[in-house]
């Protein structure tokens, strides 16, 4: 890999001992053993650095949060500060300004709460998957499914379908997922590299330039208002995009344009694929680190 010029860019969410199978976060204690395997084996650097670097005795790694929850200030950025490494974190200016999380995250928390009997009520067209048991592997690979079917459509076509869920979700009592503030954001931000994840988190290949292009500004005017930081960094929601909106990204001055794809980034690049960093024990994601 280091011969390669290539780069390791990690993709984190959630980082908290809360467990929630239909998408669980990782435990602070895999991502201490995360970072103990990325000291010992990498040199991490933000996104900003990567253009001054030389010569590097280490492959060469980032770590890129997404959508902005408030268990990264309580338990993920501690860590960080343990062992001296810094993060990039690419924020939601819609869910920090309103408090609530992304749909699909409340939909998880619904889920967490919820009794089999009240999940498997809800009939979607098109939509045949059952949570079939209470097990572990049941409901991740439920919440995998319902969340994958709303995700790869177009906003007001998921918007449609969502009303038919939102009723029973008012049936459920649960606590929905807390998300940093726009204070929060600007006090991390000096030791925490912010990007943007959209200003609403939709799937962006999905949507027409116009929606995309308005939601960008809304992006950097929010950076330049709420923020007072530069608009440098873009993640596409979940790695849904199209050739002409990276250009737009490019022609807007967006130096650094995140995907998902799974594999290595070019170190000199623009555009950053990412590997979703999980695991469940320190080889897990250790391998996942690795690519694999």
């Amino acid at each position: 890999m280091k011969k390669q010029n290539k780069i390791a860019v990690l993709n984190l969410h959630r980082v908290s001992p809360v467990e929630n199978p239909f998408w669980s976060p990782l435990h602070p204690r895999i991502f201490e053993k995360l970072l103990q395997f990325l000291q010992k084996n990498f040199e991490v650097y933000l996104f900003k650095e990567l253009n001054s670097i030389e010569k590097s005795v280490k492959p060469l790694a980032v770590l890129s949060f997404d959508d902005g929850y408030y268990d990264f200030i309580e338990y993920a950025l501690p860590l960080l500060e343990k062992y001296k490494m810094r993060a990039n974190m690419n924020i939601i200016p819609q869910c920090a300004e309103s408090g609530k999380p992304i749909w699909n995250v409340r939909l998880y928390d619904f889920l967490n709460a919820a009794p089999r009997r009240l999940i498997n009520e809800i009939k979607l067209p098109d939509f045949a998957a059952e949570l079939a048991d209470d097990s572990r592997e049941a409901k991740l690979r439920y919440g995998l499914q319902i969340s994958s079917y709303l995700k790869k459509r177009p906003r007001k076509e998921r918007e449609e379908i969502w009303h038919s869920i939102e009723p029973f979700l008012g049936k459920a009592g649960f606590r929905e997922t807390r998300m940093m503030t726009t204070d929060e954001i600007k006090q991390i931000s000096e030791q925490t590299e912010i990007g943007v994840h959209s200003f609403s988190h939709e799937s962006m290949g999905f949507e027409e330039d116009e929606f995309f292009e308005r939601d960008f500004i809304k992006c950097r005017n929010y950076f330049a208002e709420k923020l007072n930081l530069p608009l440098t960094i873009y993640a596409f929601p979940n790695g849904s995009y199209r050739a002409e909106q990276v250009d737009f990204l490019k022609r807007n001055d967006i130096k650094y344009i995140l995907l998902v794809n799974e594999k290595f980034a070019d170190l000199r690049a623009d555009i950053f694929p990412r590997l979703t960093a999980y695991g469940n024990t320190r080889n897990e994601i250790k391998m996942k680190s690795l690519g694999f």
